[in-house]
């Protein structure tokens, strides 16, 4: 079984020194404390908070979705890498931003291209965010196959799905997905480049009638603005309705 661990839930707008009450860090997660999805600045104060210091310790992989601040940090990569051997996937930007290092091997990425990390099997998807055609610049969503076959999506940020994406995505059945859910339920302008709920309300049915979602498959709901969201248990009631999990920081997911 693998399990999936969300070291952060919020989108940009969470000022880490400022915080009071329930908090986000900028969204990042652990999957089988192996694999990293996105590598920001937030990183190490779950690990200093959540006390458990030595988390990172046994990453051997980590995927950038893209270059935005709060999914990627040059120094928290390296820093990661300070003792021990890591994959990096990403685009060639984070490459070029990281530098070389003698414990960093770089996979540059392609959308639909399968690339190998150990034990897992990574298909990146083009990812609908504003960063899609700046350069050698990417955004991606992500499927993962754990080692048992487990199939995970994850799919921060971007608005709706590009065809060939979707295309692809049809190709699988996930035990585990991971959606947007920038903004909360209303219209905003982030819509071009981020779900809010009511778009969710309209993808969920047919990404459920795809037949992608596995039988006992989960749907998490991530990367909730602080500004664009009422309380968190005001959005889990919502999102209960589309059967989707509002996930928060620390939330572990076995699948």
């Amino acid at each position: 079984m693998a399990e999936l661990l969300f070291l952060g839930t919020g989108a940009a707008d969470w000022n880490i020194n400022a915080r009071s009450g329930f908090f986000r860090r900028n969204s990042a997660a652990l999957l089988n404390g192996e694999l990293m999805m996105d590598c920001g600045s937030h990183i190490f104060d779950f690990a200093e908070k959540e006390g458990c210091p030595d988390l990172f310790e046994k990453v051997t992989d980590i995927l950038i979705t893209h270059c935005h601040d709060d999914h990627f940090s040059p120094n928290s990569v390296r820093q990661i890498a300070k003792d021990h051997k890591i994959r990096l996937g990403c685009c060639g930007w984070v490459k070029d931003a990281v530098g070389e290092h003698e414990n960093i091997e770089y996979t540059i990425l392609s959308p639909l291209t399968k690339a190998s990390f150990g034990k897992y099997e990574v298909l990146p998807l083009f990812a609908n965010h504003d960063v899609v055609v700046c350069g050698n610049r990417a955004a991606y969503h992500y499927i993962v196959t754990a080692p048992d076959g487990k199939k995970l999506f994850y799919g921060l940020d971007g608005a709706w799905f590009l065809r060939p994406s979707w295309n692809e995505m049809k190709n699988h059945k996930f035990d585990l997905m991971v959606f947007d859910c920038t903004v909360g339920d209303m219209d905003d302008w982030r819509l071009f480049e981020h779900n809010t709920i009511p778009m969710l309300r309209k993808m969920i049915p047919e990404i459920l009638a795809s037949g992608m979602l596995a039988e006992s498959g989960k749907l998490v709901a991530s990367h909730m603005a602080q500004t664009l969201h009422q309380s968190h248990e005001h959005t889990a009631e919502i999102l209960k309705q589309l059967n989707m999990i509002t996930a928060f920081d620390g939330l572990k997911l076995p699948f």
